[in-house]
């Protein structure tokens, strides 16, 4: 690594973390004067409201990563373009490409890390923001109630239809449970109904609470009724208590994992996911965006402009905009199953990686 090299990744990775610690402060600060008084009137201890904006940050260092990651790249090419070190780098026979080198591994560590970061960490902390906003009645308070009218699709030909799903005691009440033939979809063989269903922790299944079944044979025309034992009433489904809770949770609330198990929940019980699957890879192709910026940013300030950083500022702004509206649009034409989601997702990125290829190599030659 060279001198040079060392140089920019200290100024950038400074002016990246001023940028981010400063519109942190800012936005705490304003929503702390949105909530106090709710946190006077509920009598809030301090260390609970230092804990909820200790969890409400990463949704702010989230949000303004991009924005700050832009800054400082603008910010850093913009000092040393003003002070005549890139001339003097590029008279030393260093090309753009080599020049922009350290900015983009740190864009790539910051998009990697981005990843992890939105994808699990973030939604633990959106969850005790959430925890929090219900505690204390504060703005942007989600009631959670029964999950009810669930229709899963346990196999080929078998549905599971639950009316309500209470997860502190982990009871299904009035369940349905029907098997159609696989040859003939639309005729019912056989159904099971239950009063309750309730989860069995120790034998890790689902134990029905008055059952009976209903036997409709070959040709419909002979209906066998007999209530079930206990024996038989344990029963074993691909869903658990916990993943039928994670139903409630709000999509910034569920982690990666957590997205992906609620998709094929979905699927398995014949819903449209195209909406939850544009959202599901929009986190991984927003975490990119970090490096995109970075991309954008280094070889348009590295020429100089007048009015300096006033105007690089100006220009972080309006890109920023830019690229925030064209992936909104996008992503309009994916939740109506227009687009592939992936498509959809990945989008914005790859015009925008065009145009920053574009960019790159015209301020090189």
């Amino acid at each position: 690594m060279k001198l040079l090299d060392r140089y920019i990744i200290k100024q950038f990775i400074l002016a990246t973390l001023v940028s981010i610690v400063a519109f942190v402060i800012i936005f705490v600060a304003i929503d702390l004067m949105e909530k106090l008084d709710k946190f006077i009137d509920r009598k809030a201890s301090l260390s609970s409201v230092v804990d909820y904006y200790i969890n409400f940050t990463p949704q702010m260092i989230s949000l303004v990563l991009p924005i700050a990651l832009l800054l400082g790249s603008l910010f850093t090419t913009g000092k040393m373009s003003q002070n005549n070190e890139i001339i003097a780098a590029r008279s030393a026979g260093m090309s753009l490409y080599r020049f922009m080198t350290p900015f983009v591994i740190i864009g790539l560590l910051a998009s990697f890390g981005a990843v992890y970061f939105n994808g699990w960490i973030l939604p633990r902390a959106n969850a005790r923001v959430d925890e929090y906003q219900r505690i204390y009645d504060l703005p942007g308070t989600t009631s959670i109630g029964p999950l009810s009218n669930l229709h899963l699709q346990e196999g080929i030909g078998e549905i599971v239809v639950i009316q309500n799903f209470i997860f502190d005691s982990k009871r299904a009440d009035r369940v349905g449970i029907y098997f159609f033939d696989p040859n003939n979809p639309i005729r019912l063989y056989r159904r099971i109904d239950a009063r309750q269903m309730l989860w069995d922790s120790t034998k890790k299944n689902w134990r029905l609470v008055d059952a009976v079944e209903r036997d409709f044979g070959v040709d419909s025309s002979k209906e066998v009724f007999k209530r079930l034992t206990d024996s038989a009433s344990h029963i074993h489904f691909s869903f658990t208590p916990t993943e039928l809770r994670e139903r409630q949770l709000k999509m910034e609330e569920l982690t990666n994992t957590q997205f992906a198990k609620r998709i094929e929940l979905a699927k398995q019980a014949g819903e449209d996911t195209a909406h939850d699957e544009v959202d599901y890879y929009s986190k991984y192709a927003m975490s990119f965006t970090a490096l995109i910026v970075v991309l954008f940013g280094v070889p348009f300030a590295s020429q100089k402009k007048r009015g300096g950083l006033a105007i690089e500022f100006a220009i972080a702004i309006g890109i920023a905009f830019f690229f925030l509206a064209f992936t909104k649009v996008s992503q309009t034409f994916g939740y109506t199953g227009a687009v592939n989601p992936i498509l959809t997702a990945w989008l914005a990125n790859i015009l925008f990686i065009l145009i920053a290829i574009g960019v790159i190599t015209r301020v090189q030659k």
